[in-house]
């Protein structure tokens, strides 16, 4: 198979990670903003006067989940403006746009090493709040964290390998023969069993809740949350997947899917924030019934009192999770 010019596969890198950053961007500002404004309903309702407004605040906002989505999008959308820098470089900087292909081929370029490194961050932060997500959806079991935090911890070391090895790359050497090139694969190999470990015990965990609930409580929403994570879980790994073949076939291609894993990755986590965003606005939207001046005097009457048992989701939001009922006259 003939192997793709670096101008062709950069060329595709710009169109397409642009088109992904805009579907990223769509989903990290609603979830953004389904987060404050479901905070901010919050904190109307349950403001007191002994409390400090910015530390009230920061305590109900700044969640783990809240910061990671912030965190994530400084990275992806740092990652987008030097591809777009780089293009600019390419075509007109740089030997006043002569020579192209000599710049897209020296891989210790200062913008190509930063940008790999907000691609290994972004990659790092995301599988560490898919880590922290798996912990809460297992009940804060420390044991069953052990394993994606071990992978956590070898994708950080193989990729701070990786930026150390391009930044000495020496001119005329690839990926594909440099020492880079062990690093790269135990990068991929950690990132892939994290998000399969994950979502696997995450999904197992949702659909035996959806299961045990679906008759007292109807289990469609917990459905609904189970098909996003497959769905998200499906959406990266496929791609990490093309990506790995692409790479160990010595394609030019993996320079588009690399700079492309980075929002691919993005979209697959705030798929699933948007999908618990939407269940935080469902909710808000419920209201309870407002109560009825009687006309004339009641006799004692049975009332029935609910009792609403409340825990935390992974975002660090309570939700309802049980409701008993009792009677008195």
């Amino acid at each position: 198979m003939a192997q793709l010019s670096l101008i062709s596969v950069n060329l595709a890198t710009v169109a397409l990670e642009s088109l992904l950053f805009g579907i990223f961007l769509s989903l990290s500002t609603a979830f953004l903003y389904l987060h404050l404004s479901y905070a901010a309903g919050r904190d109307r309702s349950s403001r007191t006067a002994s409390s400090i407004p910015s530390i009230q605040w920061a305590r109900r906002n700044l969640s783990l989940m809240f910061i990671g989505a912030v965190c994530i999008t400084f990275t992806i959308t740092a990652h987008w403006i030097l591809t777009v820098v780089r293009l600019f470089d390419a075509f007109v900087h740089f030997e006043g746009g002569a020579a192209p292909t000599l710049y897209y081929s020296d891989l210790a370029q200062t913008t190509e090493v930063v940008k790999t490194a907000f691609v290994i961050a972004t990659l790092v932060i995301a599988d560490i709040l898919f880590t922290y997500r798996l912990w809460v959806v297992w009940g804060y079991n420390h044991y069953i964290a052990v394993l994606p935090l071990c992978s956590v911890a070898g994708l950080f070391v193989a990729g701070v390998g990786i930026i150390h090895e391009l930044a000495h790359m020496a001119e005329g050497r690839t990926v594909f023969i440099s020492q880079a090139n062990e690093w790269i694969s135990a990068a991929y190999s950690f990132t892939f069993i994290t998000n399969v470990y994950c979502s696997a015990l995450i999904a197992s965990k949702v659909w035996r809740a959806s299961h045990r609930s679906e008759k007292a409580y109807g289990g469609g929403s917990l459905m609904r949350v189970f098909s996003t994570i497959i769905e998200s879980a499906f959406i990266y790994m496929t791609y990490t997947v093309f990506f790995f073949i692409a790479y160990q076939a010595d394609s030019n291609l993996q320079y588009t899917c690399i700079d492309t894993l980075c929002p691919i990755s993005g979209i697959a986590f705030m798929l699933i924030n948007v999908r618990v965003g939407l269940g935080w606005a469902e909710h808000a939207h419920v209201q309870p019934p407002r109560p009825m001046r009687p006309a004339f005097p009641m006799r004692p009457v049975a009332v029935d009192i609910t009792r609403i048992v409340q825990k935390e989701d992974d975002m660090g939001r309570p939700v309802a999770v049980k409701a008993d009922f009792e009677s008195e006259v």
